[in-house]
């Protein structure tokens, strides 16, 4: 690959400047997260080879994905809702641009008179509710239908995931813990 007409040299990147001690092994995605917030967008006067280069150094070090998940950043959430609520948040991700995938869910409901406890898993933008998931049952776990897995549903800042939890007939000691597991993929 030639570098691009107006781009510096490596050895001028401000990429490279500002990882010059980082190796591939020790490179995270909040690295480039940073690097990115202070990039311009105009792609002009060399910018469009750092686009290149954040690109590719992702790529190289598993911090980025053009296919999936990026390497490591899976994780379970978990939220408990004691009694009924309107909505309660189970995961949000930071305002930082990026975008998570949900991959499964699970739901454990616990305490009270032992009566059914319906508990909603929705997206929701801040006004509109998308219900997604929907288990009634009292105690143990379950995963939300079908097996919890919910194909491509992406979350963001903006667009995130709450549980709504009602029936319950034992006042404030009845619990609903929903689990989930979310991976970032940008």
């Amino acid at each position: 690959m030639s570098p691009l007409p107006f781009a510096p040299p490596p050895k001028d990147s401000s990429l490279y400047q500002q990882l010059e001690s980082t190796t591939l092994k020790t490179l995270t995605i909040d690295q480039l997260d940073t690097i990115r917030a202070k990039t311009f967008s105009q792609g002009t006067e060399g910018t469009e080879d750092e686009y290149r280069r954040v690109l590719l150094l992702g790529l190289a070090a598993s911090q980025l994905s053009i296919s999936g998940p990026i390497p490591g950043t899976t994780k379970i959430v978990s939220d408990a809702q004691v009694g009924d609520a309107t909505t309660a948040e189970v995961f949000r991700p930071d305002n930082d641009g990026s975008v998570w995938s949900l991959d499964t869910a699970d739901v454990t409901h616990a305490g009270g008179a032992g009566g059914s406890i319906r508990t909603r898993l929705k997206m929701y933008d801040g006004s509109n509710l998308i219900e997604i998931g929907d288990e009634s049952f009292a105690g143990n776990t379950n995963p939300f239908e079908p097996k919890g897995n919910f194909g491509p549903v992406y979350l963001t800042y903006d667009v995130y995931l709450v549980q709504q939890v009602t029936g319950t007939t034992g006042g404030d000691e009845e619990t609903s813990t929903v689990n989930v597991s979310v991976s970032r993929v940008r």
